[in-house]
């Protein structure tokens, strides 16, 4: 990856009493991740993942959703996956749902691209379908203590 600059969205539920948060496939990386997206020079990282939901999600700012106006985390750090591979740059801004439509909600959780993962997936790397999941999804798990957030 190198270097990363974007936001995601943390958008959570509780499912037989345990906290999970939406995960979205990544096709290019093939793996799950939050959604989310690189942000442009020219993008906020509010508008970077307001563009990224309207696309990919087909869901209407202001309309259908809309994102916190400041972030639930502003994280910078560097990660080496593996000794032979070079580090990798990260700045990334963690918003959450300030406003959610019930239809939209029934879009995301419809969409077989989603999954919900709980903490125990997110540690070991897999959905509870066997899918992978993001190493930087277990990175900004911790970084951001999502463990520690209200549901």
């Amino acid at each position: 990856m190198g270097n990363f600059v974007g936001s995601f969205i943390l958008f959570q539920t509780t499912l037989d009493q345990k906290v999970h948060w939406l995960a979205h496939w990544n096709y290019e990386r093939q793996e799950f991740m939050l959604p989310g997206a690189k942000k442009k020079p020219y993008e906020t990282f509010q508008h970077c993942l307001i563009s990224e939901i309207e696309k990919t999600f087909e869901l209407v700012p202001f309309e259908d959703f809309i994102i916190s106006q400041d972030p639930q985390a502003h994280l910078a750090f560097s990660d080496k996956p593996a000794s032979e591979q070079p580090s990798e740059h990260y700045i990334i801004e963690l918003f959450d749902f300030q406003a959610l439509k019930s239809s939209a909600r029934k879009i995301l959780e419809a969409d077989l691209r989603n999954r919900w993962v709980n903490e125990q997936d997110i540690e070991e790397g897999t959905t509870a379908d066997g899918f992978p999941i993001a190493s930087l999804f277990r990175a900004l798990f911790h970084k951001a203590n999502l463990a520690g957030r209200l549901s």
